[in-house]
């Protein structure tokens, strides 16, 4: 885990200082800007959260770190219907797009490359629950609708954070297993930098 955190900390600053991603933790996106991000995020997690459990029937390490708590696609279709967002009219722009593929083609060439990529959306969870915050002052929402995907977990998220570092630091991961977790988690960082250059034409001005 600190490998993984120190290591990926550039291309994780620099995901976090997009324009999109600014706007974003200020609660300064218009409705429809966010809900688009919402709208591209469960495409991403719909291709990774697929291939995930695919994974953990063939890796007890896997099936120990990846907990079906964890799966942030049911969060995403509620606030979706939330901002009422058919989610079978959704079209995958080009960022989305690419790390899609980049999932699929790491699952068929170092499939623990997904869990460095699900290390990235997990982690997330922790600075989200800020910007959930600011998201209800801004968009008048009230706990549990529209801020699902952000505050998942609510005051449960250091404990189960904490679990999630814990059963990751007991895996006795292999030199190579670790490369392509970092591979991963570095690929998952760049692609929602692409996510958010699809999405900053949106941002209020």
């Amino acid at each position: 885990m600190d490998r993984l955190r120190t290591q990926t900390q550039p291309l994780h600053d620099r995901a976090e200082g997009h324009e999109f991603q600014r706007a974003l933790i200020k609660g300064q996106l218009p409705r429809e800007a966010y809900a688009a991000w919402l709208g591209q995020m469960l495409l991403v997690h719909a291709a990774l959260e697929r291939r995930l459990r695919a994974l953990r029937e063939r890796s007890p390490a896997v099936a120990l770190v990846v907990r079906d708590e964890q799966f942030q696609e049911p969060y995403l279709l509620e606030d979706l219907r939330f901002f009422g967002v058919d989610d079978r009219t959704l079209r995958t722009q080009a960022g989305a797009a690419s790390l899609i593929a980049e999932i699929e083609d790491a699952a068929a060439r170092e499939p623990m490359a997904l869990l460095g990529m699900h290390y990235v959306l997990e982690g997330s969870n922790n600075g989200n629950r800020f910007i959930a915050m600011a998201l209800r002052k801004a968009m008048g929402l009230t706990p549990g609708n529209g801020d699902r995907y952000l505050d998942p977990y609510g005051e449960r998220q250091r404990a189960l954070w904490q679990q999630f570092k814990d059963d990751m630091n007991s895996c006795q991961f292999t030199p190579v297993e670790q490369e392509a977790m970092l591979r991963g988690a570095e690929a998952m960082f760049r692609g929602i930098a692409r996510v958010s250059d699809d999405l900053a034409p949106l941002v209020a001005r």
